[in-house]
């Protein structure tokens, strides 16, 4: 007969998914029936209605199920007690030592290999920013290049079903697997952690802060060029820690002509400025609708003024797109990545080379502050010189 010790250990590979202990020594492990070969055990969960109770259960479920002899298991769940709560928290803080310095939850990651990391970023909901982020990876990797996407958006997650990837992730060797679209594009995403994308991640600041930065630095993202980031509207938590924490090549806007979406795009940008993170330029989405019997174009959302906005912004427009009803019908197939547009292939094209140039002045940065501020006397001298290096403030 298997005893209540077997059980426990098996128990220890099942980590709750939010604090990333394993259930056991989290004391959320409350009961446990042994009747033959039945096996009845009650989890306590934190919260009521917690997002990832399912995702636990079944767990723990798989687990219990290698065990010889057992031929059934049953799951039920509670709720922690407010003593209960306030015990698992000292095992978390005990377990990590003194609590993170708020230095350490914020500091910048370091770049896995030599990627870069494009942030694409509205301020403001329904502008079409994660079908941007698509759209824009779709088209690097149709270049060639190696794509990945993390969806940092983690309360309203859309990309995986933009892509019309359900397949829940795995864990290798070398960390979690990314899920993969038909052409072979990266994906990580919250809702591909889940049994049922449709409930909620109901999760407070620092548990979303710690997310995304394992989002990035527990990823196996094995050899990969461009990895855009999809933004959660607003300048809250997830954009705040993607600012501070991850290592930004730069941030592409989206935006409408609307003027309130310029104004909650302007405090992104803003934003950016603040933590000194390049802008790479704007999209204007949903700029206009043409009429596909006369061409004529009816600018239903206020008159296009992008290349004014983007220069009061300090970059540059890198495109304006018109309304288009085959963007909406291949997001909701998940076929986005067959959507073509050259105005994107020329955005593509933009921002690169700006990326290009950010590696430059940066370096050159970097060899002016390494020589105390001051160049040799020749280079001084030589204001071609100056001009041919581009020898402007970062």
């Amino acid at each position: 007969m298997i005893s209540e010790t077997e059980i426990r250990n098996s128990l220890t590979n099942v980590m709750d998914p939010e604090i990333h202990m394993n259930i056991v020594e989290l004391k959320m492990l409350r009961e446990i029936k042994i009747d033959g070969n039945n096996i009845d055990v009650l989890i306590a969960l934190t919260v009521a209605g917690c997002p990832l109770a399912d995702t636990i259960k079944k767990d723990v479920k798989e687990e219990l199920m290698k065990l010889e002899q057992v031929k059934e298991v049953s799951v039920e769940t509670t709720v922690m007690t407010k003593e209960q709560l306030d015990e698992l928290k000292e095992i978390v803080q005990k377990n990590r030592g003194e609590q993170q310095s708020q230095d350490e939850l914020i500091s910048r990651l370091d770049k896995k290999k030599n990627e870069n990391l494009i942030a694409v970023v509205s301020g403001k909901g329904g502008v079409g920013k994660s079908s941007m982020t698509a759209i824009l990876a779709s088209e690097l990797k149709r270049s060639g290049y190696n794509v990945g996407i993390l969806d940092a958006d983690v309360t309203g997650p859309s990309i995986a079903k933009i892509f019309g990837v359900t397949k829940r992730l795995m864990k290798g060797k070398n960390g979690i697997i990314p899920a993969e679209t038909p052409s072979g594009l990266k994906l990580i995403s919250v809702n591909l952690m889940l049994d049922n994308p449709e409930v909620p991640t109901v999760w407070r600041g620092p548990i979303v802060n710690n997310l995304i930065r394992q989002l990035y630095t527990d990823v196996d993202w094995g050899d990969i060029d461009y990895l855009l980031i999809d933004l959660p509207p607003g300048t809250g938590d997830a954009p705040l820690t993607v600012f501070q924490s991850l290592p930004l090549s730069g941030i592409v806007l989206v935006s409408t002509p609307q003027d309130l979406s310029k104004m909650i795009v302007s405090k992104s940008a803003n934003m950016a400025g603040m933590l000194k993170i390049p802008l790479l330029g704007l999209v204007e989405n949903m700029s206009y609708l043409e009429c596909k019997h006369c061409g004529d174009k009816n600018y239903i959302l206020g008159e296009s003024r992008g290349e004014a906005f983007a220069e009061h912004l300090g970059t540059k427009l890198l495109a304006r797109l018109p309304f288009e009803k085959d963007i909406a019908e291949l997001c909701d197939q998940g076929k986005i990545e067959a959507y073509q547009n050259n105005d994107i292939t020329n955005t593509i094209e933009i921002i690169k080379q700006t990326i290009e140039e950010q590696k430059e002045k940066s370096s050159i940065a970097t060899i002016v502050e390494s020589a105390g501020g001051n160049l040799s006397p020749a280079w001084n001298k030589n204001e071609e010189q100056k001009k041919k290096f581009k020898l402007t403030p970062v």
